[in-house]
Protein backbone atom coordinates (compact mmCIF):
# COMPACT_ATOMS: atom_id res chain seq x y z
CA UNK A 1 0.00 0.00 0.00
CA UNK A 2 1.37 3.20 -1.21
CA UNK A 3 1.24 5.89 1.91
CA UNK A 4 0.68 9.47 0.38
CA UNK A 5 3.55 12.31 1.09
CA UNK A 6 2.11 15.41 1.64
CA UNK A 7 4.11 17.90 -0.97
CA UNK A 8 4.73 21.51 -0.03
CA UNK A 9 2.52 22.38 -2.10
CA UNK A 10 -0.53 20.81 -0.10
CA UNK A 11 0.88 22.15 2.76
CA UNK A 12 0.52 26.11 1.60
CA UNK A 13 -2.63 25.18 -0.09
CA UNK A 14 -3.77 23.86 3.64
CA UNK A 15 -2.38 26.39 5.11
CA UNK A 16 -3.92 29.70 3.39
CA UNK A 17 -7.47 27.61 3.26
CA UNK A 18 -7.41 27.84 7.20
CA UNK A 19 -5.87 30.63 7.75
CA UNK A 20 -5.07 34.89 6.30
CA UNK A 21 -3.77 36.52 9.18
CA UNK A 22 -0.77 37.87 8.16
CA UNK A 23 1.23 37.58 11.37
CA UNK A 24 -0.08 33.58 11.53
CA UNK A 25 1.22 32.99 7.95
CA UNK A 26 4.40 34.53 9.24
CA UNK A 27 5.00 32.80 11.58
CA UNK A 28 4.31 29.56 10.02
CA UNK A 29 6.92 30.52 7.29
CA UNK A 30 9.12 31.29 10.28
CA UNK A 31 8.46 28.01 11.92
CA UNK A 32 9.23 26.35 8.65
CA UNK A 33 12.75 27.65 7.93
CA UNK A 34 13.80 26.68 11.59
CA UNK A 35 12.74 23.14 11.24
CA UNK A 36 14.48 22.73 7.76
CA UNK A 37 17.39 24.18 9.48
CA UNK A 38 17.45 22.02 12.34
CA UNK A 39 16.29 18.83 10.31
CA UNK A 40 19.25 19.53 7.94
CA UNK A 41 21.92 20.11 10.72
CA UNK A 42 20.84 16.63 12.22
CA UNK A 43 20.27 14.75 8.82
CA UNK A 44 16.97 14.57 8.88
CA UNK A 45 14.42 14.76 5.61
CA UNK A 46 14.46 18.78 5.31
CA UNK A 47 11.81 18.93 2.99
CA UNK A 48 9.41 16.76 5.75
CA UNK A 49 10.13 18.60 8.66
CA UNK A 50 9.63 22.46 6.65
CA UNK A 51 6.01 20.83 5.83
CA UNK A 52 5.37 20.05 9.03
CA UNK A 53 6.48 23.53 10.43
CA UNK A 54 4.38 25.06 8.14
CA UNK A 55 1.22 23.61 9.25
CA UNK A 56 1.89 23.09 12.69
CA UNK A 57 -0.67 25.64 13.89
CA UNK A 58 -2.65 25.07 10.78
CA UNK A 59 -6.37 25.41 13.17
CA UNK A 60 -5.17 28.19 14.98
CA UNK A 61 -6.55 30.75 13.22
CA UNK A 62 -10.60 29.36 13.02
CA UNK A 63 -10.05 26.80 16.12
CA UNK A 64 -8.27 28.53 19.06
CA UNK A 65 -10.40 26.20 21.55
CA UNK A 66 -9.52 23.27 19.68
CA UNK A 67 -5.85 24.05 19.03
CA UNK A 68 -4.26 20.48 17.56
CA UNK A 69 -7.37 18.45 18.04
CA UNK A 70 -8.75 20.46 15.05
CA UNK A 71 -5.64 20.03 12.99
CA UNK A 72 -5.23 16.18 13.37
CA UNK A 73 -8.74 16.12 12.27
CA UNK A 74 -8.15 18.25 8.90
CA UNK A 75 -5.04 16.04 7.99
CA UNK A 76 -6.80 13.11 8.85
CA UNK A 77 -9.52 13.90 5.88
CA UNK A 78 -6.50 15.31 3.55
CA UNK A 79 -4.99 11.72 3.99
CA UNK A 80 -1.96 12.53 5.85
CA UNK A 81 0.25 10.01 7.12
CA UNK A 82 0.24 9.42 10.82
CA UNK A 83 4.18 10.36 11.59
CA UNK A 84 3.41 13.71 9.72
CA UNK A 85 0.17 14.45 12.17
CA UNK A 86 2.09 12.73 15.20
CA UNK A 87 4.71 15.47 14.65
CA UNK A 88 2.46 18.28 13.72
CA UNK A 89 -0.02 17.75 16.90
CA UNK A 90 2.90 17.60 19.38
CA UNK A 91 3.58 21.37 18.81
CA UNK A 92 0.38 21.37 21.39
Amino acid sequence: MQVHRPTYEEAISLLKEFNENESLLRHAYSVEAVMRYVARKTGENEEKWGIIGLVHDLDYELFPEEHCKKTKEILEEHGWPPEYIRAVVSNG
